[in-house]
């Protein structure tokens, strides 16, 4: 099957919902399980934003437990009771497994479950991780500026790292069919012409595509960055997974079950930070790194630092945040931190450190 969901970004959301359902009363309705789930959703990225300094939209989350109660459903990990709002959602065997998993705090175990489980399950995102391991990034503008829409070549610098030689003519057809619109509107045409490109065989929209990156990221299939190309910028995804010939030994074979029957398989790379081998490497590519990265009074952006280091390594984001403060707690560390807050917005997360929750966006050697 296919997934439609765009809003569920996080894939913390299924688990919110599993610890909700769980802990019901068996006499309440399936209305009442889904507004619960909304509650807790809400809270959980309510608290999340304020923690990381940055803002939530108004929104009642009811749309969102609908579909997340839903994928759980696509999942194994509930099943309904009767199709009325009289019935309500009971867990499964599977479903009370991912329980098990997160009271233990075996998040390694839960991590290659959750990723297996979402691309048996989907079509359409395995679609986008494969074609993201094969083909290799995808480029999105992260905007459209209206005071260069009318300058020549504007169109084409968004789309040449998609199409290459091709960019001019595909502008042409932006510039014709959506040059009077407004820059978001112009924004989500570009995109739709480079998920076209990119998956050619799928029927995505440019919202679901969006949402969908955002929970690859959770997953730690997809990694998205921020670039910069001829003074414009763009939203940068990739997979830190490989089909195979895998460089280093912290690779974890997935094997997926296809609807025809068939297997496939993919590399999840999940470096344990743990290990003091991988933390010299992750030092030696901050090094590296920060010999190529500007700085800000003499420290470097956590955020940067981050999207240069999880690509010249080819490692998940949440890898690298493990890894830093596995490296902050050394004694002595080599590295120390600060805090900048104009800095903070969604799509640029500070490094939080596990001890106090404490904040960090600016990075320097000791």
């Amino acid at each position: 099957m296919n997934i439609s969901s765009y809003n569920i970004t996080d894939v913390t959301y299924h688990y919110v919902g599993l610890r909700v359902l769980h802990g019901m009363p068996l006499t309440v309705k399936r209305t009442e399980q889904i507004e619960a789930v909304a509650s807790n959703v809400r809270k959980f990225v309510s608290d999340r934003n304020q923690r990381l300094m940055v803002t939530t939209r108004s929104t009642a989350y009811q749309g969102t437990a609908k579909k997340i109660c839903r994928e759980l459903e696509d999942f194994n990990f509930v099943k309904s009771r009767g199709k009325s709002a009289e019935g309500r959602y009971d867990l499964t065997e599977s479903g009370c497994h991912v329980l098990d998993l997160m009271a233990q705090q075996n998040a390694v175990d839960l991590r290659r479950f959750m990723a297996r489980i979402h691309l048996q399950t989907y079509d359409n995102l395995r679609a986008v991780v494969q074609n993201h391991i094969a083909a290799g990034p995808v480029w999105r503008p992260s905007e459209v500026k209206g005071e260069h829409i009318g300058k020549a070549g504007y169109f084409e610098t968004l789309l040449a790292p998609t199409f290459g030689n091709n960019a001019a003519s595909v502008a042409a057809t932006i510039r014709a069919e959506h040059g009077e619109q407004s820059p978001s509107k112009i924004r989500d045409a570009l995109h739709d012409k480079v998920i076209k490109q990119f998956l050619p065989n799928q029927r995505m929209g440019v919202a679901n595509f969006r949402g969908m990156c955002a929970r690859l990221t959770t997953l730690r299939l997809l990694n998205l960055r921020l670039a910069t190309v001829k003074g414009c910028g763009f939203y940068k995804t990739y997979s830190p997974c490989l089909a195979e010939a895998a460089p280093h030994d912290w690779y974890t074979p997935l094997e997926i079950s296809l609807p025809n029957g068939e297997t496939c398989q993919v590399l999840f790379c999940e470096p344990d930070m743990a290990e003091s081998g991988n933390q010299d490497i992750l030092l030696d590519a901050i090094d590296n790194a920060m010999l190529a990265l500007s700085t800000i009074a003499g420290y470097y952006d956590v955020p940067e630092l981050r999207d240069t280091v999880c690509e010249d390594l080819l490692i998940p984001e949440a890898a690298f945040d493990d890894g830093l403060n596995r490296l902050l707690d050394r004694t002595p560390s080599p590295l120390s931190v600060g805090f900048h807050y104009e800095k903070i917005t969604a799509n640029r997360k500070p490094l939080v450190r596990r001890q106090t929750s404490q904040l960090h966006n600016l990075i320097r050697k000791q």
